[in-house]
């Protein structure tokens, strides 16, 4: 049994996926601390004719990053923007009439930003043929008062997980021996982006996913994620 977790980013990258196909259980961190800051909470890039664009969330900010993820709230416009931007620089994609108008279902603005971002990351899911199991921080009250490697551990232990599977950037925090002492196996994801044909000139990777679903597909998507001949 092996278990992955992550934050609910806006339109997360191709990467976010691949970790979430790799595992058997992946936990939504719905009720951790919102980032403060620059981070992909709220906003990723899309490809345009002059390169790339963020595309952001605007969200309200309530002190001093006190706010869990799902207590943020938006601030109303960003959704008509952002639909725009798709359409804009995607019409021409070849997968862009199948999947817009189910971006366009759950790219909703309902006051919530943990709404939107878990509408989409659960569409995306669906559309690769995912099986992995997707679990929210939010119906595990009994580890609310834990943090990083511990809250980790616990979910872990909860699940009679024998191996976590980190990210990259977990090298900087994790504790190895915590892992270790629990008999869990600490895994670093593996993902190195693969070229596929993008509209707009030479390929540029680490993308929000959207770019690889209108241009390649869900079953294309697929492949390329899970490396399916």
């Amino acid at each position: 049994m092996k278990l992955a977790g992550h934050q609910p980013n806006y339109i997360p990258w191709p990467g976010y996926f691949a970790k979430m196909a790799q595992c058997d259980i992946f936990f939504i961190l719905d009720t951790a601390q919102f980032q403060t800051g620059s981070s992909l909470d709220n906003r990723n890039l899309i490809k345009t004719s002059q390169g790339t664009q963020l595309l952001t969330v605007p969200v309200k900010r309530k002190g001093m990053g006190l706010q869990r993820f799902n207590e943020v709230t938006v601030i109303p416009g960003w959704k008509s923007n952002h639909l725009m931007a798709l359409k804009v620089n995607y019409a021409k994609a070849p997968y862009f009439k199948e999947v817009f108008p189910m971006m366009e279902q759950v790219l909703q603005d309902t006051g919530y930003l943990i709404d939107t971002n878990i509408g989409f990351i659960k569409l995306v899911h669906d559309l690769l043929g995912l099986k992995t199991k997707l679990v929210f921080l939010s119906d595990l009250p009994q580890f609310s008062q834990l943090r990083k490697n511990e809250l980790i551990v616990a979910i872990c232990s909860h699940f009679s997980a024998d191996s976590y599977l980190s990210g990259t950037g977990g090298r900087a925090y994790n504790q190895p021996e915590i892992f270790e002492k629990q008999g869990i196996k600490l895994e670093y994801l593996e993902y190195e982006p693969i070229a596929y044909p993008q509209l707009w000139a030479d390929f540029i990777p680490n993308l929000s996913i959207v770019d690889m679903l209108f241009n390649c597909g869900p079953k294309g998507s697929r492949k390329l994620l899970l490396k399916e001949v």
